[in-house]
C-alpha cells in the first residue's frame, strides 16, 4: 500500500499537543490521524502509510525511541520520514536533534513547538505533490 503523501500521523501521549497540534496542520491542508501509543502507532502506519509521522519520545510503553527502531525495520514503514517530537531538547539529552537523526529520524521539533516551523519541517518530508497541494 503507498503512503499517503499528505497525511501526517501524530504520536503522542499527551492530548492537548495532540489537539493543537492536529489543528495547525489541518490549518494548513495536511490530512492529520492520531495515535496515543507506539503500539497504536504502529499499527497505524501499517495499515495507513502516512506521508510523515510525528513522534513523542517520552511516552509510557513502548517509548518513542523503541517506536522509531520498530518503524525503520518495519519492511511496510522504513521509508516512512519520522520527524521526532520533544520536549527534551538538551544539548547532550537523549531527545536532541543530533540523536534523533543518529537513530533514523528525519528531523527534530522541540516542544513547545513553533507552528510555522513544524508546518515547514512536516513540508519538507511529504512529498512534493503534496508539498504542493498544501501549500
Amino acid at each position: 500500500m503507498a503512503a499517503a503523501p499528505s497525511r501526517v500521523l501524530v504520536i503522542d501521549d499527551d492530548p492537548w499537543i495532540v489537539r493543537s497540534t492536529a489543528m495547525v496542520l489541518e490549518a494548513e491542508g495536511f490530512d492529520v490521524s492520531t495515535a496515543t501509543s507506539g503500539e497504536a502507532g504502529i499499527a497505524d502506519a501499517r495499515r495507513d502509510p502516512p506521508g510523515v509521522i510525528l513522534l513523542d519520545i517520552m511516552m509510557p510503553g513502548l517509548d518513542g525511541w523503541e517506536t522509531l527502531e520498530r518503524l525503520k525495520v518495519d519492511e511496510a514503514t522504513r521509508e516512512i520520514p519520522v520527524v521526532v517530537f520533544s520536549a527534551r531538547e538538551a544539548t547532550r539529552g537523549p531527545g536532541n536533534p543530533r540523536v534523533s537523526r543518529d537513530r533514523g529520524a528525519a528531523g527534530f521539533v522541540a516542544k513547545p513547538f513553533e507552528p510555522s516551523r513544524l508546518v515547514e519541517l512536516i513540508r519538507r518530508h511529504v512529498t512534493p505533490a503534496a508539498a504542493k497541494k498544501t501549500a
